[in-house]
């Protein structure tokens, strides 16, 4: 896609609220980080902050909500992030004045993780397991609400040919328009390699929708004034205030195919046949306690488990699994007393495993409850 690059019409506007977002990111990205030595987050952090979708119905988690839009898997996704803020969210923060500007920031991100949730059916059941992190979908609302205030200004794009900067520029519209058709794309051909690109898509559509509920008409006809007469040097130019009916129809029929993907996702959901359930674990190991909700499904007799951030806790699920204990046919409905020694399988490996506890099974044959004792070999990865 190349780097887009507005102008430099904005820099006399002052923005501190886009300033703020980018100063937080960053420090948050440094706390979270710093045991990996700043090149990717800690799991841990994941595991405490990011958004599960599964986990969208359960009031204690809705912080994760708010916490996920700060947390950044790693230097690059960080980096491209503040750089996208910075780029656009200066002027739509121009534009609209703080207070309002960070409404649609917050309200985009909500809506994009709503996108997000709602599209598991077509991404893929196992996606509502997978922690999902980052400030793009809230940014995509700001790109959202760039196309409709600014769409006739120049973006210089910058791409490495053979390590050589190539640059030339096009319209807002244009590359806006393409990313929102590109993200939709990728969504429903599963080209998406780990990004929440309906996440994007929804966040860029409630900019698009919000945005006439916030900005203020007469500041951005002021901003558009002042622009148009900024130096030939910034290489910004307006042609005309709004959008061409080519481009409306455009974004209507894209924003119609994701509706019809949101109305597919909602017929699909209930003909699945897949369960899912959340567990709250609470080890201790070694005097150290460790506690975390794992996000379990059942789809048939299979048995799929998000990852895992605590290490004790993914010790014993992993155990519990290989003993055949997460998921029990048998014991569906019912409590069993288990005393056993056995051998299980865990990442290819055979490891001894010795479990003397009380678990409940609901009437799926799912674990529900339950306490006792584990001992086992610890595998480590070099």
């Amino acid at each position: 896609m190349g780097l887009p690059i507005p102008g430099g019409e904005f820099r006399e506007f002052r923005t501190p609220a886009t300033t703020w977002l980018i100063l937080i990111n960053t420090i948050v990205y440094l706390l979270t980080s710093y045991e990996n030595f700043f090149i990717s987050i800690s799991d841990r952090w994941v595991g405490a902050g990011a958004f599960i979708p599964a986990m969208i119905t359960r009031p204690d988690q809705a912080y994760r909500l708010i916490t996920s839009m700060f947390l950044h898997a790693n230097l690059v996704h960080i980096f491209f992030n503040m750089l996208f803020l910075y780029n656009f969210g200066k002027p739509v923060e121009a534009a609209m004045g703080s207070s309002r500007y960070l409404i649609l920031y917050f309200l985009s991100g909500f809506l994009s993780e709503v996108f997000h949730t709602a599209f598991v059916p077509i991404e893929g059941a196992f996606s509502a397991l997978i922690p999902a992190l980052g400030a793009s979908g809230a940014i995509s609302g700001i790109l959202g609400a760039y196309l409709l205030m600014f769409p006739g200004t120049r973006l210089r794009m910058c791409f490495l040919y053979f390590f050589f900067p190539l640059c030339f520029t096009m319209r807002s519209a244009a590359y806006l328009i393409f990313w929102f058709a590109l993200q939709i794309f990728q969504g429903y051909m599963g080209e998406s390699a780990g990004v929440a690109v309906f996440a994007h898509a929804g966040g860029f559509i409630g900019g698009v929708a919000l945005l006439p509920l916030f900005v203020s008409e007469g500041r951005l006809q002021l901003l558009r004034a002042y622009s148009s007469m900024s130096s030939f040097f910034y290489r910004v130019f307006f042609f005309k205030p709004g959008l061409s009916a080519p481009s409306k129809i455009v974004i209507a029929l894209l924003i119609g195919i994701v509706a019809a993907g949101a109305v597919y996702s909602a017929v699909y959901a209930g003909k699945t046949g897949e369960i899912s359930k959340i567990l709250n674990f609470s080890v201790e190991s070694e005097g150290l306690n460790e506690s975390e909700s794992i996000n379990i499904q059942l789809q048939g007799n299979r048995i799929r488990i998000a990852p895992i951030a605590s290490d004790s806790v993914r010790v014993v699920v992993n155990r519990l699994r290989a003993a055949g204990l997460i998921y029990s046919w048998e014991n569906r409905g019912k409590t069993a007393i288990i005393d056993r020694q056995t051998t299980g399988t865990v990442n290819n490996i055979p490891v001894r495993i010795y479990i003397r506890a009380s678990l409940s099974f609901d009437e799926n044959g799912i674990i529900e409850s339950g306490g006792g004792y584990i001992s086992t070999e610890v595998l480590r990865c070099d």
